[in-house]
C-alpha cells in the first residue's frame, strides 16, 4: 500500500495531532508499505510536529513500512538538521523516486 500523507498546515500542537491520528487510521499496515509524507504545505515545525514525525517513524518502523518526506522547506530542514533527525528520515525529491505504481492520498 502506498500512501502519501500531507498536511494541510503547519506542524504545530493541532497538524501534529492531525497527522499522528491519520497515521493510527493507518494501524496495522501491510508490511512493505510506503509512507510518504509530503511537507509541501509546511512551512514550520516545532517540537510538537518533530514528536510526531518521530512518532510515525516508529510506527513505520514496527510495521516495516518504508518512510519519506517530500517537499522539505528549508526552515523545516533547518529544524531537522538542528536536532540531527534528518539522519532519522530520507528525504526525496519527487513520489518518482519510490512509487511505481499508485497511491492514496491522505490530506491531514
Amino acid at each position: 500500500m502506498n500512501i502519501v500523507l500531507r498536511p494541510q498546515r503547519d506542524l504545530d500542537i493541532k497538524g501534529a495531532s492531525l497527522l499522528q491520528q491519520k497515521v493510527v487510521n493507518l494501524l496495522p499496515a501491510p508490511d512493505n508499505s510506503c509512507w510518504v509524507i509530503d511537507l509541501v504545505q509546511v512551512n514550520s515545525i516545532n517540537h510538537f510536529g518533530l514528536t510526531a514525525l518521530m512518532a510515525v517513524r516508529r510506527a513505520a518502523r514496527q510495521y516495516k513500512c518504508r518512510l519519506y518526506l517530500l517537499n522539505v522547506k528549508q526552515q523545516v530542514r533547518y529544524m531537522l538538521e538542528i536536532t540531527e533527525l534528518d539522519k532519522e528520515f530520507k528525504i526525496i525529491e519527487s513520489l518518482e523516486e519510490v512509487f511505481d505504481s499508485g497511491i492514496r492520498l491522505l490530506l491531514c
